[in-house]
């Protein structure tokens, strides 16, 4: 929240779909709308089946918008950034290449995911990037319809992006290449990036993995240490 507050440059509401938080008590920025986790459903992964119920509560509170961006919890801004720098596409790779055999419940959908594109004609680019992304109500909304996507569960930036936008060139994310995003996927993180991160980066990310003490000191320290912006 912090992040977004310093460096998104345009006017906002955070909604926090969910569970709530103190958090959402510390600003007029900021509401939180609730929604319980959906039930268990075999063969599906609940938290795809639960992204649907969470947009859907938001969509009836705000049924007069066009569209908004969705973030997930572990993305943190570190310069300013506008709409501009949501909206264009962006990938993590070029296909995707999980198995629906694997032991992973996320890598199945992604790899059910796929099956379906392949099936529909679309591409199969991995849009799985964890930067923040713009979604148009109408169409998720259609595709939730078509794609029964409150009892079918998909990976929904891979559905969205791959077959609204097929024939566009998205930008592919590469920690070296690009200064966008510094992804911290790994217990024993080089250090290095993370610093040159809060220098060149618009944001930083983690997975479970990379939530590690060094990552939580650094983000702490740029937030709210001695030095912090105002």
């Amino acid at each position: 929240m912090a992040g977004w507050r310093r460096h998104f440059k345009e006017d906002f509401l955070i909604v926090v779909a969910g569970e709530d938080h103190p958090v959402t008590k510390t600003g007029d920025d900021i509401i939180c709308i609730p929604s319980e986790r959906v039930p268990e459903k075999e063969g599906q992964y609940r938290q795809h089946l639960d992204y649907v119920s969470c947009f859907k509560k938001v969509r009836e509170a705000f049924p007069r918008s066009k569209g908004f961006v969705f973030v997930a919890d572990d993305c943190y801004p570190v310069n300013d950034f506008d709409l501009t720098d949501v909206k264009f596409l962006k990938q993590e790779g070029s296909d995707i290449t999980y198995e629906i055999t694997s032991t992973n419940a996320w890598r199945r959908d992604a790899a059910k995911t796929k099956a379906l594109l392949v099936k529909e004609g679309y591409p199969t680019r991995n849009f799985t990037t964890h930067v923040p992304q713009w979604y148009e109500w109408d169409k998720l909304e259609a595709l939730w319809k078509k794609y029964k996507m409150d009892e079918e569960s998909y990976v929904m930036e891979d559905l969205y992006f791959n077959i609204y936008y097929p024939t566009r060139v998205p930008l592919q994310l590469n920690i070296d290449f690009e200064n966008l995003k510094c992804g911290v996927y790994r217990s024993n993180p080089r250090v290095e990036y993370i610093e040159r991160a809060f220098r060149e980066k618009l944001w930083i990310t983690n997975s479970p993995d990379g939530w590690v003490p060094v990552l939580d000191r650094m983000l702490n320290d740029y937030y709210f240490g001695a030095g912090a912006q105002v």
